[in-house]
């Protein structure tokens, strides 16, 4: 099985505002990545963690980057940087509205096997709708019935199945309900950047 590197957020801060601020911001959230390239034969050790400025866009995407801490390979620095680039953040938001900001995350790098599960999800914008429909899915209610209702992802246009997905892609406390899921199984509603999820695991395809 291929083994690849992973990053886990350990701490994260948004740069100053040039903006009044009337209440506390909310600072961007990573909520899906794809693997960093395998470091090169140069690096004899695996750095410990890497620290990043990324310029975070209203929709999350990542604009520029640039490392404050760096794995010590320009090499890698310069393909990580065109991975990182393609990450998806939840935006900064300040009294409710997205707004654009640099962002300061340091991360821990580690190696971990792939484990791929095939998934559904439910997207809800609040906690009381992920609530309830989590309640209405202990009731017996169908997933892929409350998924066309209320889902605001678009996968709803596929019953809310979103197929075979690595689940290192998504936050670690993400990632870690997933593990101990079993087929057929649904999650509570998971904190998700801003806005709440629930998956289920499906069962693969034959």
């Amino acid at each position: 099985m291929k083994i690849v590197l992973w990053c886990l957020c350990t701490t994260c801060f948004i740069g100053c505002l040039t903006i009044p601020q009337t209440e506390k911001p909310d600072t961007p959230q990573l909520i899906f990545q794809s693997p960093l390239p395998v470091l090169p034969g140069t690096i004899q050790k695996l750095p410990s963690e890497i620290s990043l400025a990324l310029f975070i866009l209203e929709d999350g995407t990542v604009n520029q980057l640039r490392f404050s801490k760096s794995s010590g390979s320009i090499e890698w620095d310069s393909l990580a940087a065109l991975t990182i680039m393609q990450w998806r953040f939840s935006p900064a938001r300040l009294n409710n509205k997205p707004y654009r900001t640099w962002f300061h995350l340091r991360a821990r790098l580690h190696y971990a096997n792939p484990l791929v599960l095939s998934l559904a999800e439910i997207l809800c914008a609040r906690k009381e709708q992920a609530d309830s429909i989590y309640e209405a899915l202990n009731h017996g209610d169908e997933f892929s019935v409350l998924v066309r209702r209320y889902s605001i992802d678009t996968s709803r246009e596929n019953w809310g199945i979103i197929g075979e997905v690595n689940v290192y892609c998504y936050p670690e406390h993400i990632r870690r309900t997933l593990a101990r899921l079993d087929v057929e199984e649904y999650t509570k509603p998971l904190f998700y950047g801003n806005q709440y999820i629930i998956f289920k695991r499906m069962k693969k395809a034959e």
